[in-house]
């Protein structure tokens, strides 16, 4: 990854964080968004004390004119852009009939229509041009049905289908593009959340990843030896999105 420029949305915490670190020890030039100013200058800050060159930029992937202007500002820094990871997504456990229909859009609008926005601009900006890759990360269970996550699982379904059509569409360009199913991943907001609603039986049959097993994930996808794998969904979940459906939650 040395001397590549990675964009990384929702970089500043959870997964994405660990993913900024893990590619910038690898070498890569590490450019993050969030909405959060805050969030952004802790993290971009530790990311260049562990000698990172890093960028940050407040960006609400919701609004293709910020979106627009954080691709403008990566390029403006580092003059190129090699990879693309959509990691920014929202989540809460909710069942179906506690679901609010604004809950539903905006699960929807962050995760699907975000993730979008930040590759069409990117697209348009430099990947059209001088190709690239980019990684989205979905979610294993987008496929199954499970309790709770009904907006996450539609927004991801939907985010895997653009991964393979983006694919598609865009293999003679020199532009790859795939995704990755995380399973339950430690120290992060979401797991926290949905933590609370499984059962204990679920939580310790299931195994935990790191945010910095997602990240080595990432870089595989975006290295070279995989340069014949596009429009793929890798899932990084220790087997649990196989037996997804027998998942016992609590009541």
């Amino acid at each position: 990854m040395r001397d590549q420029v990675v964009l990384i949305s929702g970089g500043a915490t959870g997964i994405g964080r660990g993913i900024a670190f893990y590619l910038g020890d690898l070498g890569a030039k590490v450019a993050i968004c969030s909405r959060t100013q805050e969030n952004l200058d802790k993290a971009v800050t530790e990311l260049q004390q562990a000698g990172v060159d890093a960028m940050a930029h407040v960006c609400d992937i919701r609004k293709p004119d910020q979106v627009e202007r954080t691709v403008g500002a990566v390029l403006q820094r580092y003059g190129q852009l090699d990879v693309l990871v959509n990691n920014a997504a929202g989540n809460f456990p909710a069942l179906l009939k506690d679901l609010s229909y604004n809950g539903f859009r905006t699960v929807v609008d962050i995760d699907l229509n975000g993730t979008f926005n930040l590759t069409k601009a990117c697209y348009s900006a430099w990947f059209a041009e001088h190709g690239g890759c980019i990684v989205n990360i979905s979610a294993p269970f987008e496929g199954a049905g499970i309790p709770y996550q009904a907006h996450a699982a539609a927004a991801k379904a939907g985010v895997n289908s653009l991964t393979r059509t983006c694919a598609v569409e865009w293999r003679g360009q020199n532009i790859r593009v795939n995704a990755i199913e995380p399973g339950p991943v430690s120290d992060t907001e979401g797991m926290q959340r949905l933590n609370s609603e499984l059962s204990v039986q679920t939580r310790n049959a299931v195994p935990a990843c790191s945010p910095r097993d997602i990240g080595k994930a990432v870089a595989f996808l975006a290295s070279d030896d995989a340069r014949f794998i596009s429009g793929q969904c890798l899932a990084v979940d220790s087997g649990s999105g196989v037996d997804l459906l027998k998942l016992s939650l609590a009541e």
